[in-house]
């Protein structure tokens, strides 16, 4: 493992032509670890930049040589006698190897893309400082707008809906608590559990950790994760980056497609990671912390901003009392068990497994689709009521193809049904056996 020593001395060869490889990748890991070195380099990639032709040509056979070490020693004068920069013998070496170059560039449509390190790999040295950074963080709140229906789940979002606020709160540190709340809901893990209140329905509800009432979502618990989550992606996926600086930022700009099977486009735009999008990333040149971000979908020839976090705020003191949730006097807990195991879902196909369901609320047969229930998690009595008397008695009409859309784990079958009130509802029941038990359960569509 290379020391700073180490590094120091073999500096140059980042900016050389042709550098070695293996030299090459040990310096590039050591950037990744030590903050000063990642400084120093910082430093000595500044000038070298200033040195770059912004046009494409060759200069083998020119004159420009000469010039560009007349500006090398202009610029390590009026360094020399400037007080916050002081010249050392590695800095020299770095531009003389610099100036030795034969500048041949190919201009690319990446803002501050350089001959010697590729953008993806820029990109990728840009997120780990920022992940090291965050290393040693204690405590994070978070505001951000993300474009969601009041009430609704966490996850949901679109481009036709507005704006609402999100804000996250997360403690590094002991349990490592967190706390996530939208207008309409409410939920917190304390360490242990997690807590759902849902105020417009007077319901709450108690978990075990892996519940999903944040998916997605509670990535933003952590912005390390989402850096990491990032080069993961980068490497498995064909992302475009492009990376813009100024004296105070480091913005770095994610180009992705749509992930997951479209023949059915059913849904195409309906997540993130299920859309052609663009993430933008704004990193703090000094600390190197994320400081902002923004997503935008890009559908239908537009680009649509769908979440932008307004605010982020490190290693604040947090009350306790952030961790908890205060409920009403009428209102009580009510712990979420696992979806049930019902043998006559297993080993039939998806729309089998639909017509079972449907067939079964039309004879108001409630326990032989008790897996819809425990999937749904609709623990609540009179809402499970409503649910019972809205499909119960219904007509089945039809079962379409199952078709699989997205990066959905299940399949989607069409049907129609007239309700009891004579209403006519044409939809895709979602159905999914990605569990032991390879059961059938419905997790949407009704």
């Amino acid at each position: 493992m290379m020391n700073c020593k180490e590094f120091k001395n073999n500096l140059a060869e980042l900016f050389d032509k042709n550098p070695d490889p293996e030299i090459m990748h040990a310096m590039q890991e050591h950037i990744n670890r030590c903050a000063s070195c990642a400084q120093d380099y910082r430093q000595a990639k500044a000038l070298t930049d200033s040195l770059k032709p912004s046009v494409s040509f060759d200069l083998s056979g020119s004159g420009m040589k000469q010039n560009i070490f007349k500006q090398i020693k202009t610029e390590e004068i009026e360094m020399k006698t400037d007080k916050k920069f002081r010249l050392k013998k590695w800095h020299k070496r770095a531009l003389a190897v610099a100036a030795g170059i034969a500048f041949v560039v190919t201009v690319v449509m990446v803002s501050n893309r350089t001959p010697f390190i590729s953008t993806a790999r820029a990109a990728e040295n840009i997120m780990n400082r920022s992940i090291n950074a965050m290393a040693s963080l204690r405590s994070m709140f978070i505001t951000m707008n993300v474009r969601s229906l009041p009430k609704e789940p966490f996850d949901l979002i679109g481009a036709k809906y507005g704006f609402i606020e999100y804000k996250f709160w997360k403690q590094f540190t002991g349990e490592k608590p967190w706390r996530i709340e939208k207008p309409g809901r409410i939920v917190v893990f304390d360490g242990e559990k997690q807590y759902l209140y849902i105020p417009n329905l007077a319901t709450a509800y108690t978990a075990p950790e892996s519940t999903g009432f944040v998916v997605w979502m509670k990535t933003f618990l952590d912005p390390k994760t989402i850096l990491e989550n990032e080069i993961a992606f980068a490497k498995e996926h064909d992302a475009k980056y492009t990376i813009d600086k100024t004296d105070n930022e480091t913005i770095l700009t994610v180009h992705a497609n749509a992930l997951g099977d479209f023949h059915n486009n059913y849904l195409k735009n309906a997540s993130i990671l299920e859309s052609d999008n663009t993430r933008i990333y704004t990193f703090e040149n000094e600390t190197s912390l994320l400081k902002s971000f923004e997503l935008f979908i890009n559908a239908d020839g537009r680009s649509t901003k769908v979440i932008e976090i307004k605010n982020i705020a490190y290693n604040i003191p947090i009350a306790a009392s952030v961790f908890s949730i205060g409920l009403p006097g009428d209102v009580q807990w009510q712990e979420l068990k696992e979806p049930g195991y019902v043998r006559g879902f297993t080993k039939i196909t998806s729309k089998q497994a639909a017509k079972k369901f449907f067939t079964a609320l039309a004879k108001k047969d409630f326990d032989a689709v008790k897996p819809v229930w425990d999937a749904l998690q609709v623990t609540d009595s009179k809402m499970l009521e409503r649910i019972k008397d809205h499909f119960g008695g219904l007509e089945l009409i039809s079962v379409g193809e199952p078709f699989k859309s997205g990066l959905y784990p299940g399949e989607f079958v069409p049907y129609k049904i007239r309700l009891k009130s004579g209403d006519i509802k044409e939809s895709n029941l979602a159905l999914r056996n990605d569990n032991p038990a390879k059961t059938w359960i419905v997790d949407g569509g009704i």
